[in-house]
């Protein structure tokens, strides 16, 4: 953990940090760019909200999410990426533009940690707070308002345990993972601690970077097939790879939730229409849309001068055909509570939801 991070997330700190946090947000509100200043918070800001790339309707429907709730404020919304996954140096490109316009607050999903330093301290220096969405991990470097989003080696130790219950604690499995990093670092170790903790007999017999993707987890999961015929259940990193897998599954004769399992991680839309027509088995429900309209929501607080806390965690649920109608109505939607920073060394987060 690095000194700053010692600092803002260790207990005697905390109110320090808080307090600094306030203080930040008026600088920021009082002596920012035009745009903010003249606002004050209110209607007519311009802020943008930047994923990953908008190839996964989970990032669609966070930008939705966040459109809804800038409308009732009377904001404007600049929802642009990268037109790949993969593109680093892409989304810094994104950031740096969005930057120049003088926008008043910014959102951003990082691809990589590493890569998007650049463009918050550049940020930092135009006195733009940033935000990052879909994710509780903090950056090396660079000052972050807010973290917010859902602790995902809790989430995919939820699917794991839910593996070993369809599979009644035998069989194979097969993960599909993201492009490597720390969504991918801590989807897939979650996942596979859970099973070590609740199936030790279920196997995994092989994984594979699908790049987030629903055609190369096609292409992925019928090679994987086709080398391990006694594959029992898909598990992908996100939504999008482990719809690929089932496609391949019937492709080559198997039927999903009969003798083949596909589980993934987004929650989306589509993902929920596949599961009520068993297409694909269920999902982590990470509530995508309402992740954008809590960032947004979070933004007017801070832009008011108010305080907030530097990780906001929102809920996530395992979501099959059983809860499915509850989790479209947002019926299993909690709401955000301060949480604990997920940090990307191999082990369990620790969090309450």
């Amino acid at each position: 953990m690095s000194t700053w991070e010692s600092f803002l997330f260790s207990t005697p700190a905390r109110a320090a940090a808080r307090l600094a946090l306030v203080l930040a947000a008026f600088f920021l509100v009082h002596c920012g760019t035009a745009t903010a200043t003249s606002t004050f918070g209110g209607k007519g800001l311009r802020i943008a909200v930047v994923p990953p790339a908008f190839t996964s309707p989970f990032h669609v429907a966070v930008k939705d999410g966040a459109e809804k709730a800038a409308q009732q404020l009377g904001w404007q919304v600049d929802a642009v990426a990268a037109q790949k996954e993969d593109d680093f140096a892409g989304q810094v490109a994104v950031v740096e533009e969005e930057i120049q316009k003088g926008v008043a607050a910014i959102g951003i999903n990082p691809i990589d940690s590493q890569a998007i330093v650049h463009a918050v301290k550049e940020a930092n220096d135009a006195r733009i707070p940033v935000f990052m969405q879909n994710l509780i991990t903090p950056l090396d470097q660079g000052a972050v308002i807010e973290y917010i989003g859902y602790d995902q080696w809790s989430g995919a130790a939820k699917l794991g345990a839910y593996a070993c219950r369809l599979l009644d604690n035998k069989g194979n499995i097969f993960i599909l993972t993201g492009i490597p990093g720390f969504h991918t670092d801590r989807r897939t170790g979650g996942f596979e601690w859970a099973l070590r903790q609740n199936c030790p007999a279920v196997r995994v017999v092989g994984d594979q970077s699908a790049e987030w993707d629903r055609e190369e987890g096609v292409n992925v999961a019928t090679a994987a097939l086709l080398q391990h015929p006694e594959i029992n259940l898909f598990y992908g990193n996100s939504d999008e790879m482990d719809i690929g897998a089932c496609i391949a599954a019937k492709k080559l004769g198997r039927t999903v939730n009969r003798d083949i399992y596909c589980i993934g991680i987004d929650g989306n839309p589509v993902t929920l229409d596949l599961i009520e027509k068993d297409d694909v088995t269920a999902t982590l429900g990470v509530y995508p849309e309402e992740i954008g309209k809590t960032l947004v929501q979070q933004m007017s607080k801070v832009l008011k001068g108010e305080t907030v806390p530097p990780i906001l965690e929102t809920p996530s649920i395992v979501v099959d055909k059983s809860n499915l109608n509850d989790y479209r109505a947002a019926r299993t939607w909690t709401p955000p509570v301060e949480g604990k920073p997920e940090l990307d060394d191999g082990k369990p987060s620790g969090s309450s939801n």
